[in-house]
């Protein structure tokens, strides 16, 4: 089976090769056009000048998909949260305290 290989050029994901840490630049990179070098030292200032470069990195690890994955890490663990009983008893009760706070207004 051959991959597609222009479809996945035109998706942001983490990409496997080129990787330093966990793709995130490389797979940026890939989908922008540009030398992952450049993403990473872009990151490397936001870093340096009021520390965003971690955060960005830390949430685009989380938002992103890796090459060949469904989904990303992120919404892996909203799923498993989402099935968890004690998850959906928490949100039920939320749910409840809403709904009678919403009837005494």
């Amino acid at each position: 089976m051959e991959k597609n290989t222009t479809t996945s050029r035109h998706q942001l994901r983490r990409t496997r090769e080129g990787r330093m840490i966990a793709g995130v630049c490389s797979g940026a990179s890939r989908f922008l056009g540009v030398d992952a070098n450049i993403i990473r030292l872009a990151l490397a200032v936001f870093t340096v000048f009021g520390g965003a470069g971690i955060a960005l990195y830390a949430i685009a690890w989380l938002l992103i998909p890796e090459e060949d994955a469904p989904s990303s890490i992120a919404e892996d663990l909203v799923k498993r949260a989402g099935d968890s009983p004690a998850v959906q008893d928490a949100m039920k009760k939320t749910k409840d305290a809403v709904g009678k706070s919403r009837t005494r207004v």
